[in-house]
């Protein structure tokens, strides 16, 4: 959500739920306006679906054809709660239908699906066919936070999800299709490294000057 890189097109978010979808919309818009071959891939969790801009943004893109990609990570709880509580459809993925675009319903915890799947929303925006809305389904494997211990989880389905961790789906696939595990685990102990060594370079990092606390403030 705060991660944010204009430069590889990565525009981060921020905390108010479903806030972000109608900016998704204008930079949609932008590349349609501009006849650029751009397409917006629009992330949200499943909670954000109840929310108003949900569906003004579905709805004007659908009537604009914006070249947007709308990619619905459902976790199954939104902050604390079951999704069953909070959202009257079983599939988040047929809220499409009253906006005139696809729905699609996915196993995100597989790479392979998820790249096939956007890749050919994006392909129908690029086409001038309008938005996609893709579900993919996958899980939370901690709490919300920090302080939640996720009690209300029922028993054994955190240990039914991580079997099917997307890396570990992933390395097996791997390895059926002929790659070695040793391979696979020297990529994953490479990748650790890489995480660690950033982490460190960030608390290397001296604290920023007092005076650039105004920067970048509007009142």
């Amino acid at each position: 959500m705060h991660l944010t890189d204009v430069s590889v097109g990565a525009l981060g978010s921020f905390a108010i739920i479903g806030g972000h979808l109608p900016i998704a919309l204008g930079t949609a818009f932008a590349a349609q306006y501009n006849e650029t071959p751009a397409v917006t891939l629009c992330f949200f969790g499943d909670g954000s679906t109840n929310i108003g801009a949900f569906h003004e943004s579905l709805n004007m893109a659908s009537i604009w054809k914006l070249p947007v990609v709308f990619v619905c990570e459902n976790n199954l709880y939104g902050e604390y709660s079951p999704i069953a509580s909070t959202t009257a459809v079983a599939r988040i993925a047929d809220r499409a239908d009253s906006y005139s675009m696809p729905g699609l319903r996915i196993d995100g915890n597989d790479i392979g699906v998820v790249y096939t799947t956007v890749a050919e929303a994006a392909a129908r925006g690029r086409a001038g066919e309008g938005p996609t809305l893709i579900e993919a389904m996958t899980y939370r494997h901690k709490g919300h936070s920090r302080s939640d211990p996720a009690t209300y989880r029922p028993e054994g389905e955190l240990e039914s999800w991580l079997e099917r961790d997307p890396i570990v789906l992933l390395e097996d696939k791997l390895a059926d299709a002929g790659v070695e595990r040793d391979r696979l685990q020297a990529t994953r102990e490479q990748a650790e490294r890489d995480v660690l060594d950033a982490l460190e370079r960030a608390r290397s990092w001296p604290d920023p000057d007092l005076e650039t606390r105004l920067e970048h403030v509007y009142a």
